[in-house]
């Protein structure tokens, strides 16, 4: 029987694990001698953990906005409408004290409830603790595929996470050196860069590499590379 205790690697899902357990464990607590003091601090860490996730993302987008601002107030063109973005837009301040280490209480929560006499299989399964049985994947193979579209005129990038966490993403926009353009927990960015002149056409490249912890993993993806009319 799958015993494991599994913390997935990726904040969003952790994020499940955590709203998962919110929704399910009152169902065993009872069985499982699990206090009320226990449920709440998984209620209390789950909306503190969306919280946290919903405030970066918010602020990586306002920062990447900032940044796009300050590239064409730096190096145009002369035709870009220079626009300061607007602030952005946090979530609620959960009401409730936040408690550091959610991940350590919740591992050893787990243990203590996979040892316990009434634990079963079946209970794992609803709690979403048991290690999903899958290949392992050698890091060192990962390698990114990008797709486009457009939305506004501006280029939208695609991709699979692949068990990552993140995917930091490179831009040239025309001037044949890459920089950083991005780095997105979500499978899915819109380049907000100013557009080319009006009624002219700019190759705009990407490339792309997969994170796990923080560091750099795999291949760097094939260049997309992608015709921007302003």
């Amino acid at each position: 029987m799958p015993s494991s205790t599994s913390i997935p690697i990726g904040d969003a899902r952790k994020l499940e694990l955590l709203q998962q357990l919110d929704n399910q464990l009152p169902n065993y607590s009872v069985a499982l001698e699990i206090s009320p003091d226990d449920l709440t601090q998984i209620s209390i860490s789950s909306i503190w953990f969306d919280y946290s996730l919903k405030a970066q993302i918010a602020a990586k987008n306002y920062a990447n906005a900032v940044f796009a601002f300050k590239r064409a107030l730096r190096d145009g063109p002369k035709s870009s409408a220079l626009n300061l973005p607007a602030p952005p837009i946090l979530p609620d301040t959960p009401a409730s004290p936040a408690n550091p280490d959610i991940f350590g209480f919740l591992g050893a929560l787990i243990t203590r409830i996979k040892k316990h006499k009434n634990y079963t299989e079946s209970i794992g399964k609803a709690l979403g603790i048991i290690a999903a049985q899958t290949p392992s994947i050698d890091p060192s193979t990962l390698q990114p595929i990008l797709t486009a579209d457009f939305q506004g005129g501006h280029p939208v990038l695609y991709w699979k996470s692949n068990s990552t966490d993140a995917l930091e993403i490179e831009a040239d926009h025309g001037t044949g050196i890459f920089s950083l353009l991005t780095i997105r927990m979500s499978t899915g960015y819109q380049d907000i860069t100013p557009l080319p002149p009006t009624n002219t056409v700019i190759l705009w490249k990407y490339r792309a590499i997969y994170h796990i912890h923080d560091e750099q993993v795999g291949q760097w993806s094939q260049i997309l590379e992608i015709g921007v009319r302003g």
